[in-house]
C-alpha cells in the first residue's frame, strides 16, 4: 500500500471505533437513565443508531483500501454493491431523521395541543420505522441498478449509475436540507416570539414552551448545521463531477468528511444538555450512581423535553 492508502485505512478504523463507542454511549445513556427517556430523545436514538451503522461501514470502507481486500471487492458484485448501498442507506436515513426532528419540533412549538394529542410514543416510533424503511428501500436500489459488470474496480464512480449517484442522491440531500431549513426558520420566528412575550404568558404551557424551546432549538440547529457542512462538499463534488472530473483524492476526502459527521453528536448532546453530561460522566467514569443522575430539577427537564 502507498502512503495515501495506508492513511485512509487508519483514518477509517479510527473513525469507526470512535463512532461506535460514541453513538453506543448515546443510545445507552437514553435507555439507562429515566430522565433521558423522552419522546424527543427517541429521534436522538434513531440518529445515533444510523451513525453507528456508518461506523460499522467505515470498518469495511477502510479495509477496502488494502490491495488484497480491494481485489476481492472488485471481483465480488454482492460485496461491492452491498457496501455502496449501505452507505447510501445510512446517509439518506440521517437526512430523513433530520427532517423528522425538524417537523417534530415545529409541531411541538407551533401546535402544542396537537403535539400532546397525536405525537405519542407509539406514533413517533411508527414515524421512525417508516423513515428507516424508506431509507432502506432507496439505499438498496443500487443492488439491482448498477454497472458492476462493466466496471474495472469497486468504486461509486464506476459502479453506481450517474443518475442515481449525482442527481437523485444529491437532489434528495438538498431536498431534505431545504425542508429542514424552512421548518427551522419557522421555528426560530415562533421561538423568538415566545421569548419576547414570556412575561405576558397567560398559562404555564405557553410559559414552558417559551423558556424551553430556544435551548432545544439551538441543539437541533447545531446537529443539522454539522450535517449540512460535512455532507455538502461531497454532494457538490458529485454534481461538479458530472461536468468536470474531480480528482479521486478529493472525492475520498469529502466522503470521509461526511462520515465524520456521524462522530460529532457525542460532543453536541452533552454540551447543550445537562442530563446528557451527567449520564456520560456516569458511563465513562462512574462518578455518580444512575439514581442520582436521574434526579433533576423541573427547569432542566423543560429546557429539553416536551
Amino acid at each position: 500500500m502507498d502512503f495515501s492508502q495506508s492513511a485512509f485505512v487508519l483514518l477509517g478504523y479510527l473513525l469507526a471505533v470512535w463512532m461506535l463507542l460514541g453513538n453506543g454511549l448515546t443510545i445507552l445513556a437514553v435507555f439507562r437513565f429515566e430522565k433521558l427517556r423522552t419522546r424527543a430523545n427517541m429521534y436522538i436514538v434513531s440518529l445515533a443508531a444510523t451513525d453507528a451503522l456508518v461506523g460499522l461501514l467505515l470498518f469495511v470502507a477502510g479495509s477496502s483500501y488494502i490491495p488484497s481486500v480491494q481485489s476481492w471487492f472488485d471481483a465480488t458484485e454482492f460485496a461491492c454493491v452491498g457496501m455502496l448501498s449501505w452507505g447510501y442507506c445510512a446517509v439518506v436515513c440521517s437526512g430523513f431523521n433530520m427532517c423528522l426532528i425538524a417537523l417534530d419540533r415545529y409541531i411541538y412549538i407551533a401546535k402544542p395541543y396537537l403535539y400532546e394529542r397525536y405525537l405519542t410514543e407509539r406514533n413517533i416510533a411508527g414515524a421512525i420505522v417508516t423513515v428507516w424503511v424508506l431509507a432502506f428501500v432507496y439505499g438498496t436500489i443500487p443492488l439491482y441498478y448498477n454497472t458492476f459488470s462493466t466496471s474495472k474496480r469497486c468504486s461509486s464512480r464506476e459502479v453506481i449509475p450517474l443518475m442515481y449517484r449525482s442527481f437523485l442522491s444529491a437532489g434528495l440531500f438538498l431536498f431534505c436540507c431545504l425542508c429542514t431549513g424552512v421548518l427551522y426558520i419557522k421555528i426560530t420566528l415562533i421561538t423568538l416570539h415566545h421569548k419576547m412575550n414570556i412575561s405576558r404568558a397567560e398559562n404555564a404551557r405557553t410559559s414552558r414552551v417559551g423558556r424551553g424551546s430556544l435551548k432545544a432549538l439551538k441543539l437541533f440547529l447545531t446537529v443539522f448545521g454539522c450535517m449540512f457542512i460535512c455532507w455538502s462538499p461531497n454532494f457538490v463534488a458529485e454534481l461538479v463531477n458530472v461536468y468536470s472530473d474531480v480528482a479521486s483524492i478529493w472525492l475520498r476526502c469529502f466522503m470521509f468528511l461526511g462520515f465524520l459527521n456521524s462522530g460529532m453528536n457525542i460532543f453536541i448532546y452533552p454540551y447543550f444538555n445537562k442530563e446528557f453530561r451527567k449520564a456520560m460522566k456516569v458511563l465513562l467514569c462512574f462518578c455518580k450512581s444512575p439514581q442520582q443522575t436521574s434526579v433533576v430539577d423541573p427547569q432542566t427537564v423543560t429546557e429539553w423535553t416536551p
